[in-house]
């Protein structure tokens, strides 16, 4: 393409490609134009002729003038690295014809902008787009066409705005975002002394600290033996768990028995299997989302379900939830004195120890909190605004990120009731009580800004464990340097090293307020950054690992158990169910891997579980001579039970064993004087056949 004003004659390559006959070799001849001052002194070239001379086969050497001749019609493309037009603020200095990044205000440079090149990387080379000097300078004739005139300096791209969103993001090779620094080292204002390059050469093979050392994950050897919803519902409310509340109710009965004229069934003692069955009330309740509803609804023989009168009466329900007691009541007081949370303390410990015995968990744990939803009084309720509940009891535990299975929780109770130990912060102390188990088997674990310090993750190390969590902008380890969001490119990330640990600060492309994103490492030693998403490697996984606990706290959300109370220990025994529901279902899932995915939704494990737990209390129920028949019609049809061989007798005698006295029938009238030795099995009143209704043995 020749220049306004200019002939083909003045180039001696072009008059030579418009001779050539052949055009095939003419398509594929590259020719570098430079320009002769002897042809015309007074020219200079314009800057958009600068644009379209400058165009680039590779983004590491500086645009340079080719001419390609092509088909007819065909048009040349702009390359993308530069810019749309060129004033004389974004012109490189002519030393070097680079545009270089210039140190911020907070002693970093800023990140390169879009195609350009590092000025101390050695694969840079120099080259400039060539062009007349001005007027009155000497003219210099090119010895060879690779010589080169003064260089005309290239421009510095203004920084490309964020993508809007829904916007693919651009990828890495489009620009760069790593954020460099002027220094090697970058101090805290504690004196806390961080690298800006790697401590730790790019290995290929895995590190030691990486590599999980345990045996199999998922559930331990005695608990892949049970593969029913009650077995492995067992495991976490076990035997002496029931005992335990058996034994304080029993005392809680007799102290409010003293208050009814009658001893009815209503007030009697309870026994392991009414607390089974109480358990199963709970259980359905949660299956079918009625745990917000009044009793009476749910007794209702028009809109209830006909599972709950056949578990218990609804008096007898509320009678057991009244008297439900965890711990003895003689010692209450002074126990509560030293421990806040003593009312469920025995209780609390035992079901621990089964959730830790029962399951081994995958390589990364999740530590956070759970807010128990209670506005009622209690000496450690907290508020925190961003939970659903807002109000509640503040459970800090530990998951396994992979099956979210609860290994081990520990109450929050508050500054007064929580005692720190040499000098360690609250976050620290439960991290480290929470994954005590399971110190020096090469595990990750990952935090929330409550947790994460930089003392935790060293004293992690030594035991034998990785953590990877977000950070506050607080702590005396993190520089200012890392602070600093405003100067920053969105999407941009800086990394900082030591030994051991990996601080990034990532900015991200947001539509809103600008935000700074730190995060603390001590599994990942270099800087990563996604080519596609543009966020660092330890983001990512950071994401990947953080929701064990709140998927956990969402999943008893889903199916909750726990009913409107008052008090504060019942409350916490109705997060202990649906953790166990939880758990339970999750070894379940384990031990019957033939099983259809249908057959392994929870729904339907709380529906047979509840049924399971049911039955040997409505067995009983079923056998007592004097329970109403309607109530044994909804046995024999929720639990499909029958009465027991030889039981029909004990209902009263049949109809060809009655050898009673002839007495009048209570339902005729008494001028008709209809005589019969049959007897109501119920109400013992004489009846004659016409008024007397057999049911066979299975019906009664």
């Amino acid at each position: 393409m020749a220049r306004q004003g200019r002939n083909l004659s003045d180039f001696p390559i072009l008059e030579l490609l418009d001779a050539s006959d052949n055009e095939s070799e003419i398509d594929c001849i590259e020719a570098e134009v430079l320009y002769d001052s002897d042809l015309d002194k007074e020219y200079v070239p314009s800057h958009q002729e600068m644009i379209e001379s400058s165009d680039s086969d590779s983004e590491e050497d500086l645009p340079r003038r080719r001419i390609e001749t092509k088909a007819a019609g065909q048009k040349r493309k702009r390359p993308r690295h530069l810019p749309s037009t060129i004033s004389p603020d974004n012109i490189a200095t002519p030393s070097t014809g680079l545009a270089t990044s210039t140190p911020g205000p907070s002693g970093y440079y800023v990140p390169l902008a879009v195609g350009d090149s590092d000025p101390h990387s050695s694969t840079a080379a120099p080259a400039a787009i060539h062009a007349t000097a001005p007027a009155g300078t000497p003219a210099t004739t090119p010895a060879s066409p690779a010589a080169t005139l003064p260089a005309v300096p290239a421009p510095t791209p203004a920084t490309a705005p964020a993508a809007p969103r829904g916007q693919r993001r651009r990828r890495a090779d489009d620009g760069e975002l790593l954020v460099t620094f002027n220094s090697a080292t970058v101090k805290s204002n504690s004196g806390y002394t961080w690298h800006t390059r790697p401590q730790v050469a790019a290995a290929r093979r895995t590190l030691a600290r990486n590599m999980v050392v345990s045996s199999r994950p998922g559930p331990t050897q005695a608990a892949s033996q049970y593969t029913t919803p009650e077995e492995c519902f067992d495991l976490f409310m076990s035997t002496a768990i029931v005992d335990l509340i058996v034994d304080f109710t029993n005392k809680k009965i007799d102290d409010v028995a003293t208050k009814y004229k009658r001893k009815t069934a209503t007030v009697q003692h309870t026994t392991a299997a009414e607390i089974r069955a109480l358990l199963g009330v709970l259980i359905f309740s949660g299956y079918r989302k009625d745990n917000h509803l009044n009793t009476r609804e749910l007794w209702c023989s028009e809109v209830g379900a006909l599972f709950y009168k056949a578990a218990m009466s609804e008096v007898r329900f509320n009678f057991l939830l009244y008297c439900l007691r965890f711990d003895d009541m003689g010692t209450h007081e002074q126990r509560r004195a030293t421990h806040k949370f003593a009312p469920v303390r025995e209780m609390w410990d035992m079901f621990m120890a089964n959730c830790e015995d029962n399951y081994t968990p995958h390589e990364n744990l999740t530590v956070d909190e759970q807010l128990l939803a209670f506005r009622g009084k209690c000496p450690f309720r907290m508020y925190i605004p961003n939970k659903p509940a807002m109000y509640g009891m503040k459970i800090v535990m530990v998951n396994d990120v992979q099956s979210k299975y609860l290994l081990k929780a520990i109450p929050y109770l508050g500054k007064a009731g929580t005692t720190t130990r040499h000098g360690l912060t609250l976050g620290h102390m439960f991290t480290k009580d929470l994954t005590s188990r399971y110190q020096n088997t090469n595990r990750n674990v990952t935090t929330d800004n409550w947790f994460t310090s930089v003392p935790l993750i060293q004293d992690l190390l030594t035991n034998g464990l990785t953590l990877v969590g977000t950070v506050r902008a607080n702590k005396p380890e993190i520089p200012p340097v890392m602070r600093e969001k405003k100067d920053r490119r969105p999407g941009s990330s800086a990394f900082l090293f030591t030994d051991d640990l990996t601080l990034v600060s990532y900015v991200p492309n947001t539509q809103t307020t600008k935000k700074n994103v730190l995060l603390l490492s001590s599994m990942h030693t270099q800087q990563v950054v996604n080519d596609v998403t543009g966020k660092p490697n330890i983001i990512e996984y950071y994401n990947e690992t953080k929701g064990g606990v709140d998927t956990f706290d969402q999943m008893c959300a889903t199916y909750n158990c726990s009913r409107k109370t008052n008090r504060w220990p019942l409350c916490v025994f109705f997060g202990m169910v649906n953790a166990s529901i939880i758990n339970s279902w999750i070894i379940y899932k384990a031990n019957n891997p033939t099983l259809q995915r249908k057959e392994l939704h929870r729904r339907k494990f709380m529906h047979g579980l509840a049924l399971q737990l049911i039955k040997p209390s409505a067995q009983e129920r079923m056998n007592n001579p004097s329970q109403h028949r309607q109530v044994k019609l909804a046995i024999r049809q929720v639990c499909s039970l029958n009465l027991r061989s030889g039981t029909a007798a004990g209902a009263g005698p049949s109809a060809a064993e009655m050898r009673n006295s002839m007495v009048r029938c209570t339902k005729c009238d008494s001028k008709a004087d209809k005589k019969t030795r049959f007897r109501c099995h119920s109400c013992r009143q004489p009846v004659c056949p016409s008024h007397y209704f057999p049911y066979c043995c299975d019906c009664i």
